[in-house]
């Protein structure tokens, strides 16, 4: 973990917050909660009253900011009606740091087989994927063992929820670690500027704001460079390659027809790093390879087929 960044997660529970304040205190970033499921029937879905109050305050300091949305999807469709409601909530903002699914509650968890409730996550992580955001799962180490199929989120940044001196969860790399709240081993809990005096706390492990800018996700435009390969043909920035493939200027954008794997070389005998779940996720292609079958996806840091039966431009 090269970098180890403060920030807190904040909902109404915590206002009001003076964002002047608490970015004197030295807190580098927030993640504001979008809003809820309700306890007694998890098809109402409820906007966090304080969201817009946070969004506007903290952004008004130079706050970098990201959301979660506490979740209690338990099947496709309460998967896709929870996306849905997420992506309106979000729609015409830019966040700095992903868009987070809570997935905590036990009732929820527990209604339902691990398999199903796996589901359900990756099905309303997709979505909010494909609609253009860096998004990741926030739990427990235990809920993730125990619960869900862990294996089927390895490809989704994990915000891991454990107050301790030190995280113990060491399945996947960890985006960010929530240590503290009420309950704190490292660090005082009172935070200057906020109403209740204390807020939960996380440490970040990876440049968010650079990651997401740079690619272009969460509201930003992508600040690649837009250059292909330099391996490629007489003319880098045209793919010429046959009929078969994509044959466009850098940078463009692919939607996914199928389920394809991203590689971390173009070849297709270069490791797998991700795998891509399902037709409708779109990437920004910023280079091509030098035989033009290949196409650089940023976002994954990897290469993605443009073999037209696998892919289309969009």
């Amino acid at each position: 973990m090269a970098i180890k960044v403060w920030g807190i997660d904040v909902s109404k529970y915590n206002a009001p917050i003076d964002w002047q304040k608490v970015k004197n205190a030295g807190v580098k970033f927030a993640i504001l909660r979008v809003g809820f499921a309700s306890t007694s029937n998890r098809n109402n879905l409820y906007l966090d009253p304080y969201f817009e109050t946070f969004y506007k305050g903290a952004k008004a300091v130079g706050m970098p900011v990201g959301a979660y949305f506490y979740s209690r999807c338990n099947s496709v469709s309460t998967a896709k009606k929870e996306a849905e409601f997420i992506l309106n909530a979000i729609k015409g903002k830019q966040f700095e740091y992903p868009i987070w699914l809570d997935v905590e509650d036990q009732k929820t968890l527990q209604s339902v087989s691990r398999a199903a409730m796996t589901k359900a996550v990756v099905t309303c992580l997709e979505e909010i994927e494909s609609a253009g955001y860096y998004v990741g799962i926030y739990s427990g180490k235990y809920i993730l063992r125990d619960n869900l199929i862990d294996s089927e989120l390895k490809n989704y940044d994990h915000w891991i929820a454990q107050y301790a001196s030190r995280s113990t969860y060491t399945t996947y790399e960890i985006g960010m670690w929530q240590f503290g709240g009420e309950v704190n081993y490292l660090t005082e809990k009172k935070i200057p500027g906020i109403g209740s005096n204390v807020a939960d706390q996380n440490y970040s492990y990876k440049d968010y704001p650079t990651i997401i800018k740079r690619v272009g996700l969460n509201g930003f435009k992508s600040s690649d460079k837009e250059n292909t390969d330099t391996a490629s043909n007489d003319n880098p920035e045209v793919n010429t390659t046959t009929s078969n493939y994509i044959n466009v200027k850098v940078p463009f954008y692919i939607k996914t027809l199928t389920s394809v794997n991203i590689r971390k070389s173009p070849s297709m005998d270069a490791a797998i790093i991700y795998t891509v779940p399902r037709a409708g996720i779109q990437y920004r292609i910023t280079s091509i390879s030098s035989d033009g079958k290949w196409g650089y996806a940023p976002y994954r840091d990897g290469w993605i087929t443009l073999n037209k039966k696998y892919v289309q431009q969009v």
